[in-house]
């Protein structure tokens, strides 16, 4: 009799592997390449929930090129749109999912979502191959209550946070300190902010020479309140407001007031806006401020028109992603005191394996009218305190990256992390 449930055991434990090796026969030689575009995705997660496709690493191989993208919600969530692009025999079907990941939802409650949605969009390719068998669906049961959900906030979303961080060694000590509070109310036509925030930057440097020593002390503080009123006039037409007010001990102003209608012109229309954008907005801004310490143009405090004008350009494409934005200002009594600044960053896949990506901005600045006449001390250069007097600044930078071999990777090895175990570090002084 043990010889028998012996020889059973057996035959089921071949049965299981010869099965097990049978199905990852069929999805590596018939089950649709897919190549999943998002950077901050739990792949080895993905790759757990969802077996039956083979993971290809360049989008070039896939039979299914699934791009994610997302945008912000009204409650501080993210809603997240996958386009699922057929590429060889999927080619020209091809599928779009969105789904809403809320601000409270736990880091295991986003990638749970998104499995789901990959599932609902694979299934329309899945059907159409031979690892059909795999598939199991299943519908939840319809819930019978016909009552109307209600919104007790009416929109409303409500944010307080505090914030801070400290650093030292022997010479140097760094204290930072924020606080905010905000309000916001969004629906589809119409965006409603208020925000107050207050910040504290304390660093102590002490220098000894071995024979003096000195102790030095950089403070900033600022205090900023923004509310703003957006409304749509149509698909591609909108107008707000802003106001606010602000106090800097960096930026010399002892306290400011400001407002600053506006309007807004999308090329494309909004429902696009996650796939394409071009606006260009026109603002007309009233201010009044009082200088802690007299500028450079002999002014305590002062009242000032000016105006703006910003174009802002966003492709996201399978090939990769644009972002341009340019912005040219101006004060009304004199033309001579403007701005002008262009940013933009590339992402470009551009052959199998080859990635790019540039990043940069210029800015001509000649409106810096709240810069102290005193000007601003050894000290307080060194430990950036005060904001010194330009004509220009930027930034920019660029990254390649080339990747070959294998292009499948459905593998899931979570073993001492991603790195695989320690390093070593040379280091070589002069």
């Amino acid at each position: 009799m043990k010889s028998k449930i012996y020889l059973m055991f057996i035959f089921l434990s071949f049965s299981v592997m010869i099965n097990g090796q049978t199905n990852q026969s069929l999805i590596k030689e018939n089950a649709p390449k897919i190549f999943i575009d998002c950077s901050f995705c739990d792949m080895n997660y993905i790759k757990e929930q969802i077996s039956i496709v083979n993971y290809v690493r360049d989008r070039k191989d896939a039979d299914i090129h699934i791009l994610s993208t997302s945008q912000s919600t009204a409650s501080r969530g993210k809603e997240f749109i996958l386009y699922f692009i057929g590429q060889n025999k999927f080619q020209n079907l091809n599928d779009t999912i969105r789904y809403v990941t809320n601000q409270t939802d736990s880091e295991d409650q986003i990638r749970f979502k998104m499995v789901k949605a990959l599932k609902l969009g694979l299934v329309r390719y899945l059907v159409k191959t031979e690892v059909t068998d795999l598939i199991n669906i299943s519908f939840k049961e319809i819930s019978k209550s016909t009552e109307k959900q209600e919104d007790d906030w009416d929109f409303w979303f409500f944010t307080t946070s505090t914030n801070t961080n400290f650093s030292g060694q022997k010479n140097y000590k760094n204290l930072y300190l924020n606080s905010s509070v905000s309000a916001n109310r969004i629906t589809e036509d119409l965006k409603l902010s208020f925000r107050l925030s207050t910040n504290y930057n304390e660093s102590k440097f002490t220098y000894d020479d071995g024979t003096t020593k000195q102790n030095i002390l950089s403070a900033i503080r600022s205090h900023y309140f923004e509310s703003y009123l957006v409304k749509a006039i149509d698909s591609q037409w909108s107008w707000g407001i802003w106001l606010g007010a602000n106090s800097s001990t960096y930026s010399n102003i002892e306290f400011s007031l400001y407002a600053a209608p506006g309007i807004e012109f999308n090329i494309f229309p909004y429902s696009l806006s996650n796939e394409k954008q071009l606006r260009i907005d026109y603002r007309l801004r009233h201010s009044f401020s009082n200088y802690s310490e007299e500028t450079i143009y002999f002014k305590k405090k002062e009242n000032l028109w000016s105006h703006s004008l910003e174009a802002n350009l966003t492709f996201i494409k399978p090939w990769g992603n644009i972002n341009l934005s340019t912005e040219a200002g101006n004060y009304l009594h004199d033309f001579n005191m403007y701005e002008l600044s262009v940013n933009g960053s590339v992402s470009l896949k551009l052959v199998k394996g080859l990635s790019l990506n540039f990043f940069g901005g210029y800015s001509k600045i000649n409106n810096q009218i709240s810069l102290r006449r005193a000007g601003a001390s050894l000290e307080e250069v060194l430990t950036q305190r005060r904001q010194l007097e330009t004509s220009y600044n930027y930034w920019g930078g660029f990254g390649i990256s080339y990747s070959f071999g294998s292009i499948f990777n459905n593998i899931v090895n979570p073993r001492f992390g991603n790195s695989g175990g320690g390093g070593m570090t040379i280091i070589i002084e002069n």
